[in-house]
Parts: structure tokens; sequence; C-alpha cells
């Protein structure tokens, strides 16, 4: 059985200093702990990707990190495709302490294409309840998935370069290669993976595969140095006073055709490629996609630029 697990979090905000901030942590199934990047309300958790009649599911845990304890007295989910297991309310998190996972939010596939849920926390911190969605996928062919404890989102500073850890996921019946690429960088951001493809062989229905997102730095400020546009200003105007002063007409012609040539020199001709534009610090949704036998799935991923 596929069973996937996928670290995420969601930061619950305070709007009074004698409430902490509650964390929600996905537990990854090897390390407990929570994840130090918190996702805001209303995003996305995602399950992950399952053949259809497969299981996937993810255990959370709660991190209190303000002074005061928090009470946590209902979670309620909107449709039964999702269900959560484990859970004895209400559940009290002590200031500054995390709990052991939860809640297991459990997806069983039973049809192809996504499908989405809302859950919510009600608890005694500002803002309650709390919702964000839970989403998973179902597949007859192929699906792209975190590859156990990786994070499908990065950060790094402009220059560096992101590492996803990934993997697809085949049925029994599946063969041939899944082509990978990205859609949706950030300026100045390029993606390459390996290997590519990757081979999908009867009796091998999981495969993991790398991808490198290289970002590209910005430049440290610097002065503006004179130019050959500056040059060939001062020809045109040494050019017009030699005309001037000459009257020739084809000295005139020649320096008018030498500084056209100059100009055109200096700008490049308009043919040439420069370097790529620097990755702007922000938060960037990018998609990845694999194709194989002419069908495509895509899965969303998130990179962080300081």
């Amino acid at each position: 059985m596929l069973y996937r697990l996928s670290c995420f979090i969601l930061l619950l905000s305070s709007s009074c200093c004698s409430f902490g901030q509650l964390q929600f942590s996905v537990d990854n199934g090897l390390v407990l702990g929570c994840d130090s990047t918190p996702l805001p309300p209303g995003a996305t958790i995602d399950v992950g990707s399952m053949q259809i009649g497969q299981s996937g599911s993810a255990g959370l845990c709660l991190v209190n990190t303000g002074a005061t304890p928090i009470t946590v007295t209902g979670i309620t989910l909107s449709t039964a495709d999702f269900n959560g297991s484990g859970n004895i309310l209400p559940i009290v998190v002590q200031p500054n302490k995390g709990s052991v996972p939860i809640v297991g939010f459990n997806f069983k596939a039973t049809a192809a294409g996504t499908t989405t849920a809302q859950v919510s926390f009600i608890d005694n911190a500002p803002g309650s309840p709390q919702v964000f969605t839970l989403s998973g996928t179902g597949f007859t062919d192929f699906g792209l998935n975190m590859f156990l404890t990786a994070s499908n989102s990065q950060t790094v500073t402009a220059g560096q370069t992101a590492s996803y850890t990934m993997s697809v996921t085949g049925v029994p019946t599946q063969t041939g290669a899944v082509n990978l690429s990205c859609s949706n960088l950030p300026p100045g951001a390029s993606c390459a993976f390996s290997p590519i493809p990757v081979a999908l062989l009867p009796g091998n229905e999981f495969m993991n595969f790398q991808m490198n997102v290289s970002t590209t730095a910005r430049p440290a400020a610097s002065l503006q140095r004179p130019g050959f546009r500056l040059w060939y200003s001062l020809a045109a105007v040494f050019a017009l006073a030699l005309v001037a002063s000459r009257r020739s007409f084809k000295r005139a012609t020649a320096l008018t055709c030498f500084l056209v040539l100059g100009l055109l020199t200096s700008c490049g001709g308009g043919s040439s490629s420069g370097p790529p534009p620097p990755t702007p610090p922000g938060t960037f949704t990018f998609v990845v996609n694999g194709n194989s036998n002419g069908v495509t799935h895509s899965k969303a991923m998130v990179l962080v630029v300081k």
C-alpha cells in the first residue's frame, strides 16, 4: 500500500499578547517534531497522489510558542473523503511545548483527479476556528509526490540552488519514460532534474528523482561607468563642428556612417542576448510537470527567495 507522509505547518496568528501562536505540523513518519516553516491560515496541505484504491495520510502535531496554554476543543472535516482518527478532545498544548502526533488525516483515492476538504480547528486562540485545505489526488497511471521526509517548500538566497527530493509512483501496468519539466518559475530561475527521464518498468512502481532550482544573484550597487554611447556622442559633436567648418559633403557622409556603425556596435546590434535577470525576493509557486505516454500530471511547489 502506498502510504504518503509529508511535512507542512499551519501558523495560527494571535492578536493578543496573552495568547501564544499555535503551529500545526505534519509528522513525517520518521522523525517526530514540527517543521520550522509556517503556512498561513487558508493554505493547502497536499496529502499526496495515490493509485485508486490506495490510501495516504498525514499525522499532525501541535506546538504552542506562546506563554499561555492553548486548548483545542474541536476538529471538523467538510467531506467524508478525508477522515481524522486518534483524537481525544480537548487537547491542551502547554506554553513553549509541542504535542505528540494527534491527528491522522486519512485519504483514500476512489476516483481519478484531485479531491479537497476543509479542516477546521476550534480552540481558544484568537481567530478560531482556523481553517485550511486538505488535498489528495487519485490516478490510474502515475503520480508525482514528495519523497517521505521532503517538503514541497524550499528557502534560498538569490544566487543559490534549491533542491527538492521527489518521486514518480506508477501502477503495476504503467511502463515507459516520464519526462519532467517546470513552469511558472520566477524570473532568473531555472530547473534541472536527475535522472531525466524517469523510467517506470513493470514491477518497479516507485522511482525517486532530484529537482534542483537555480536562482540568479542580484548585483551589488555600483557606480555607472561611461560607455560607448558617451564616446560616440562626443564624436558626434566633433563631427558636426568639423562639417560646419569645412563644408565637405564627402567628409560629412563618411563621418555619419562612422557614427551610425559605432552606435550599433555600442548597443550590441540588438541581436545578442544578455544574462538572465536577477531573481527577486518573494514567495513563488511554480509547477512540476510529468509527461508519459501522452498523459501529463502536475504538482505545485513553493520557492522562497530572500
